[in-house]
């Protein structure tokens, strides 16, 4: 028998037990790497759900305009979880709490990390989605974790879309730039013309960060700081503001009365019917409404013009003499001065007929005379950024040219699908130009800045187009 000091110093059998404490540990540590590769497994999944649908949801913050989370946001982030395969996730909106399975909730505004760690909070321009599952693990349980919450967060807005665009899918000199001596955009141009001059440039020089061309250009002594994309895809939407819903007014019947004058103030206030000013030292105030025979401003001399904020529906009508006649025709006499804030011209033209329809719009300036020219949209609404829209199938040309030593503003989309536009516009401040046209043509410009900085609107560009971006 060995004496128990012998049995005190025999080390057989240690090895045994460290490793089987060594095997506890490892298997702890190959436990955790499981889990945690899992649980990063699942989050980078989640967060592919929410980046897209976060974009998802961003391409349609112009379409609800000042409607939370409205029908189409829902539809568009609803169709990114079915295109990435989790049809079963839960769809909540606006922070409310999820459950434990895997749930999407879309926050129009943002609102799930609040304005001390998120300066987008509340602000419309855009839109969060937030992917929350409750995870199970395969070893961490053993210590008390049976399930883990993983969140993935993306947060998106509207990409900035090019704010000059020819439709005409087939016609030659879908944009004419004929003397456009400084042409400035600073959002790019789109020519859906697949025809062998779709932009046409002779003697001048257009620039702006993208050119795209669906066919090919012609041009003499023209130039451009960015390069031209020919052979472009025709963009989706091929028509960025077709979403735009016809005005609510446009169906209401011709009013019975010219309007009134003020004698005391010498002032004439219209409200709708055959409307024309030609007065010298006159003051005269348009009230939204329905124009049947349009609006004409010829020759008023030295007069004060006021559009009152709101919607003015254009119709063709009469004269005495049976003469048709629509349309905006606004002509700046000598020391004019016609404003017009928060407002939006829709030529409804012929409505039996759209193209028979003899109304058009039209701003003109003979000569750069010391006037004034005031014109801005509407900053928030469905109408938000829109100044002037001819409906579809109108074909009536549009014109556009004032260059004024008085200066002034000149700010909002024209929007003109089925007729030819002429613009020239220069001298006057504007944070932001749209032209969607059927046909476009730059005469005369000299210096002219066509801008893009949409921060005064509500719900950002009026353009509807197929680009979003993720800022968080």
């Amino acid at each position: 028998m060995r004496p128990v000091r012998s049995l005190l110093k025999d080390d057989s059998g240690q090895v045994l037990v460290i490793t089987a404490l060594c095997m506890v540990v490892l298997l702890a540590f190959l436990g955790l790497a499981i889990d945690v590769g899992h649980l990063r497994l699942v989050h980078r999944q989640m967060q592919t759900l929410a980046d897209a649908a976060a974009m998802a949801g961003g391409l349609e913050i112009r379409v609800c305009s000042a409607t939370a989370s409205c029908p189409a946001m829902q539809a568009a982030v609803k169709n990114a979880m079915v295109e990435n395969k989790q049809t079963s996730a839960a769809f909540l909106m606006n922070c409310a709490t999820p459950g434990t399975g895997l749930t999407v909730t879309l926050n129009d505004p943002p609102c799930a990390l609040g304005s001390g760690k998120d300066p987008n909070t509340g602000n419309t321009k855009f839109v969060e989605a937030v992917v929350t599952q409750q995870v199970h693990t395969y070893f961490a349980w053993a210590v008390g974790y049976d399930n883990v919450k993983i969140s993935a967060r993306a947060e998106a807005k509207r990409g900035v879309d090019p704010c000059i665009w020819a439709l005409n899918p087939h016609i030659g000199s879908a944009i004419t730039a004929i003397a456009a001596l400084g042409l400035n955009s600073t959002c790019g141009i789109v020519v859906e013309s697949d025809s062998t001059s779709a932009l046409s440039c002779l003697i001048g020089v257009v620039n702006a960060p993208t050119i795209k061309v669906t066919g090919k250009v012609a041009s003499l002594l023209c130039g451009s700081s960015s390069p031209i994309t020919t052979g472009a895809i025709v963009p989706t939407p091929a028509d960025p503001m077709a979403y735009l819903p016809v005005p609510p007014t446009a169906s209401d019947p011709c009013p019975t009365t010219n309007g009134t004058v003020n004698l005391l103030t010498g002032t004439t206030t219209y409200y709708g019917a055959k409307n024309g000013v030609n007065a010298i030292l006159g003051s005269f105030v348009f009230n939204p409404g329905v124009y049947c025979g349009g609006i004409s401003i010829t020759a008023a001399l030295a007069s004060s013009i006021t559009f009152n904020p709101g919607v003015y529906i254009l119709r063709d009508g009469t004269t005495i003499l049976n003469i048709p006649q629509g349309g905006l025709n606004l002509t700046l006499p000598l020391l004019a001065n016609i404003t017009g804030n928060g407002v939006m011209f829709y030529n409804q033209g012929n409505v039996s007929n759209p193209a028979a329809s003899v109304g058009s719009l039209s701003i003109t300036a003979p000569v750069p005379l010391v006037n004034a020219l005031n014109l801005s949209a509407a900053t928030s609404g469905t109408y938000g950024g829109v100044l002037f829209w001819q409906a579809r199938g109108v074909a009536t040309s549009g014109t556009y040219l004032a260059n004024l030593l008085g200066g002034g503003k000149f700010e909002g989309a024209i929007y003109q699908p089925s007729a030819k536009v002429a613009y020239a516009v220069g001298l006057l401040t504007s944070s932001y130009n749209i032209l969607v046209a059927d046909q476009i043509n730059f005469t005369g410009q000299v210096l002219s800045t066509v801008g893009s900085n949409y921060a005064a609107l509500a719900n950002g560009s009026p353009l509807h187009g197929d680009t979003a971006v993720l800022v968080q």
